[in-house]
């Protein structure tokens, strides 16, 4: 059975790439080929990117585990019958590890007497009870991804087809096979508001602002450039809620230190330019000057701003791990201050800011969505502003609640007299 992984790569125009290789090294054409025309060229990140190889790769484990040429089988004129494309959906929803005991028992020799109707049109070995399910929304994804990858592939050969008569027009047909292999999607439900992750509340950002310091008795991180690095690294995703992906791309030239302005040139939707603070300006600086400029001039000739003390640009779990371990040695910090709970925190700070400007100078509901957006790096249409002020409508919604329940309690009171 043939093995794939993910190889990571830097671009000819300076931007992170990933290909899906087999156990040989060779990249795979149309996973590659999709992924480029599908995601990359359109400006998806490049941890998007390797999701959806890593999506993609399961698809194909699973055709190696059922000794099928994928390749050869989405380009015929038979593609996957609705048998392979359950099979597939049912493979997809697996956890990992139930994947690789499926995988695994693959390998060995299939007792001759078929003894299970699921055998027959599924290809599992093991028993239902002996599976266990990913999450609902992770199936989810990896089914749409899948059949996104599947349609892709069927347009490619409608376009090697014989043009139809004149007057006839050829009507885009779903094929039956992807049909069902969709409609094995699994529901995902509506998370409870009380489940949804938040920003971080001001005590905790405050407590953060201690122990990131460098001077700090507490700071949990080892050497002085480790030190400095990571609390300009916490600085800057908390002065405009910038992304990870985004951060790591950051060049020395990109930082205008008079104007406190960063150029984010790499991201997953648009690049901008974001502000940053006085106190982050100076860290900047104190960090260029101190310990980034002792790093031997080739091993730093790429200008990242964010590398290891030998000079290698950090990748994002690097920055998850700086997290990862300010949790661990301060208790205090919950288990959701991630780097993604500052862009969330960001939010929240924006609109309270808003909410407090005097209502002369208070701006209008579309001129909030319209900053929120070109500062988070969102289209012009985007919902995702509502979905980051859920801390604050949460917090009003409570607030006014309360009220009324206080003014409903008066007035009854106010009639029993």
């Amino acid at each position: 059975m043939q093995a794939f992984s993910i190889r990571s790569f830097t671009a000819s125009d300076g931007v992170e790439m990933a290909a899906l290789v087999g156990d040989q090294g060779s990249p795979l054409f149309l996973p590659n080929v999709y992924v480029t025309f599908s995601y990359r060229n359109v400006g998806s990140s490049p941890a998007t990117i390797k999701k959806v190889l890593r999506t993609l790769g399961m698809a194909y484990l699973w055709a190696s585990a059922r000794k099928l040429d994928l390749h050869s089988a989405i380009n015929s004129e038979t593609f996957l019958s609705i048998e392979q494309c359950e099979d597939l959906a049912l493979f997809l929803r697996l956890d990992r590890a139930s994947q690789d005991r499926e995988l695994a028992m693959s390998l060995e020799e299939l007792p001759s007497r078929v003894v299970r109707l699921e055998q027959v049109r599924g290809g599992f070995h093991h028993k239902a009870l002996e599976l266990t399910a990913c999450s609902a929304e992770e199936g989810a994804y990896r089914i749409r991804t899948v059949a996104a990858f599947l349609e892709f592939q069927l347009a490619k050969i409608e376009q090697d087809l014989a043009r139809p008569a004149p007057g006839v027009s050829r009507q885009k047909v779903v094929h039956p096979s992807i049909r069902r292999f969709k409609a094995l999607t699994p529901r995902v439900s509506s998370a409870d508001e009380s489940d949804a992750l938040e920003g971080m509340d001001e005590v905790t950002m405050a407590f953060a602002d201690e122990i990131f310091d460098p001077a700090a008795e507490n700071n949990p991180f080892s050497t002085d450039f480790i030190k400095h690095r990571n609390h300009l690294v916490y600085r800057m995703l908390s002065d405009n809620g910038m992304r990870r992906s985004e951060l790591r791309f950051v060049k020395v030239e990109d930082v205008d230190y008079a104007r406190k302005r960063v150029r984010l040139r790499v991201s997953k939707t648009q690049a901008r330019t974001v502000p940053i603070s006085n106190t982050t300006a100076l860290a900047f600086h104190h960090f260029i000057v101190e310990h980034w400029s002792n790093i031997p001039a080739r091993q730093r000739a790429h200008c990242y701003v964010f590398t290891t003390v030998q000079g290698r640009q950090i990748c994002t779990d690097t920055i998850n791990l700086i997290f990862r371990t300010a949790r661990k040695k301060a208790h205090e910090l919950p288990k959701d201050f991630a780097p993604h709970a500052l862009r969330r925190t960001w939010n929240d700070r924006l609109s309270t800011k808003i909410d407090k400007a005097p209502p002369d100078k208070r701006i209008s509901k579309e001129e909030e969505e319209q900053m929120r957006n070109r500062l988070m790096g969102w289209k012009k249409d985007s919902y995702m502003s509502a979905r980051y002020s859920r801390r604050t409508i949460r917090v009003k919604s409570d607030q006014i609640a309360e009220e009324l329940a206080n003014e409903i309690a008066a007035g009854r009171k106010k009639d029993d007299e």
